[in-house]
C-alpha cells in the first residue's frame, strides 16, 4: 500500500490556491519516494519525532508522517 497524503482544509485555507495545488503535487512526490524506504529504516524512527516542513514559494507546509499517512497539519505566510 502506498502513502496517502492529506491536506485539512482548514488549515489551508490561507494559502493561495496555485501554492496550495503546488503542494499537493511536492507531497504526492515525497509519498511516492517513501515506499522505497525499509520499513526498519532509521529513517522512520527520526521522522516519527521531526518537525517537518515543505516550503512552496514562501509558504510553510508543516506536516506529520505516521503509518501510511503523510498529514499537513499547518500553513503559514513567510513573516
Amino acid at each position: 500500500m502506498g502513502h496517502r497524503v492529506i491536506m485539512v482544509e482548514p488549515a489551508l485555507r490561507a494559502a493561495p490556491r496555485a501554492v496550495r495545488d503546488e503542494a499537493r503535487e511536492r507531497f504526492e512526490e515525497i509519498a511516492e519516494g517513501l515506499q522505497g524506504i525499509p520499513a526498519d529504516s532509521a529513517f522512520w524512527a527520526s521522522v516519527r519525532v521531526s518537525r517537518l516542513c515543505l516550503v512552496v514559494r514562501g509558504w510553510s507546509f508543516f506536516y506529520t508522517l505516521e503509518d501510511e499517512t503523510l498529514r499537513v497539519i499547518e500553513v503559514r505566510a513567510e513573516q
